[in-house]
């Protein structure tokens, strides 16, 4: 919707005023020439000149507006303007604040006429004919972009189709000017999903890619400090397998929560058909169009007949249902890889402390060695002691009865330290 936002410009100035109107491309002012986003990249670094970009940083926020075509632009809008023209609730904007990013878990929120989509570093609103992200200043948000742009661009127009496909009766479709028996549930394979499922699936390859690149450099880091571990422990070691574990268990808990998501929208298929809106929008019209022609055939208002919509089938929640299965396949596996490293860890850390158990074991081994060897050595030194005294007894100047108490004393404390040994070992003290 070209020109659909405004912005409050009144007190940036004319250079100010010059700089946004070249920016925005004429988003704001009703221009329909507008330029590619990559032109805008340097515009949005944090460290870029401001004085080029003028009103872009006034106290309204900044999205990137990508329609159909792939066409972008940078438009500014507050939140009633948003709220008015899309439908979404002030919550919903605040969970899309980048500086409330900690503050609100990831979700898809579907409301009338858009989605609210808050994954990771991807924050957007999609609408049945263009998205707007916030937080451009962010590298993975420009690659998101990017590819946004080009899905679009090489996506056929299939918006007449469409049309005539929803202008033609609901249960039977027309191929190649023949009329088949395909109904619509065999018939939306064929056909191009609706731009909004297009953005969707564009955000989770984008998230799920991101992850798995994530999960992949910490296992590339995982490997060789375990490794490293399991050779010498030592507090350079542990310290880096530390910071891996930290690591670890905040990704887990961001892929974690991506991966619940998703298996909580598979399970529920009202809230898959809610998150299509070109079908819902359909569906809305057809239901219009059933109650003017009730009227028109004088069916009352009261009729059981009035109004009456067509019999419910599953193909819009299937549509949503193959978008979302095939990135739950995705996260599913990101979510096995960090699962198979958590387990990893743990071996490892298992191993490490069967290791230092042993180590302390040994330590206590030797331990109990030294103490029957003081213990034999005090014996000598006791005897040594008890003819050390200044006692008279007539045996002090016999130099035999000293290597016969010296002997004695020494095979005494021997046969000791041996009997301690062999009783350890009998009890399984000692190896």
């Amino acid at each position: 919707m070209p020109g659909s936002f405004s912005s409050n410009h009144s007190n940036t100035g004319p250079a100010g005023v010059a700089a946004l109107r070249k920016v925005t491309s004429g988003a704001l002012y009703g221009d329909s020439t507008q330029t590619p986003f990559g032109i805008y990249k340097d515009s949005l670094k944090p460290n870029a000149d401001r004085r080029k970009v003028g009103a872009l940083y006034v106290a309204a926020r900044k999205w990137v507006k990508v329609d159909q075509d792939g066409s972008s632009s940078i438009i500014q809008a507050e939140k009633n303007e948003l709220t008015h023209r899309l439908g979404v609730q002030l919550r919903d904007l605040r969970v899309l604040d980048p500086l409330l990013a900690a503050s609100y878990p990831s979700a898809i929120l579907a409301r009338d006429r858009a989605l609210v989509v808050n994954l990771e570093h991807i924050k957007c609103i999609i609408a049945t004919d263009h998205v707007l992200v916030t937080n451009a200043e962010d590298d993975t948000v420009l690659a998101f972009v990017e590819e946004l742009q080009r899905r679009c661009a090489s996506a056929p127009d299939t918006d007449s189709s469409n049309q005539d496909a929803s202008q033609s009766s609901p249960d039977v479709v027309v191929m190649n000017g023949e009329q088949g028996d395909m109904t619509r549930e065999n018939m939306f394979p064929f056909l191009e999903i609706p731009y909004e499922l297009r953005v969707l699936e564009v955000v989770l390859e984008s998230v799920c890619t991101h992850l798995e690149r994530l999960t992949s450099e910490l296992e590339a880091a995982a490997h060789p400090a375990l490794d490293a571990l399991t050779n010498k422990v030592s507090t350079h070691n542990l310290e880096r397998v530390r910071r891996i574990k930290n690591r670890m268990v905040r990704l887990n808990t961001r892929v974690e929560t991506i991966h619940e998501l998703l298996e909580k929208l598979l399970d529920d298929d009202d809230d898959m058909k809610d998150l299509n809106l070109t079908a819902k929008q359909l569906e809305m019209e057809r239901t219009v169009s059933l109650q003017r022609n009730s009227l028109k055939a004088g069916q009352p208002p009261g009729s059981p007949l009035f109004g009456a919509e067509p019999e419910d089938d599953d193909a819009d929640a299937q549509e949503v249902e193959m978008v979302l299965e095939t990135y739950f396949m995705h996260i599913d596996n990101t979510y096995n890889k960090l699962q198979t490293l958590t387990e990893y860890i743990d071996d490892t850390e298992d191993y490490i402390n069967i290791e230092l158990d042993n180590q302390r074991n040994q330590l206590i081994r030797i331990e109990l060695v030294l103490t029957a060897a003081t213990f034999s050595v005090a014996i000598i030194g006791s005897i040594a002691g008890i003819f050390g005294m200044n006692l008279n007894n007539q045996r002090e100047d016999s130099y035999a009865i000293f290597l016969v108490v010296t002997l004695a004393s020494t095979v005494g404390a021997v046969l000791i330290f041996a009997a301690v040994i062999a009783y350890c070992r009998h009890k399984k003290l000692l190896a």
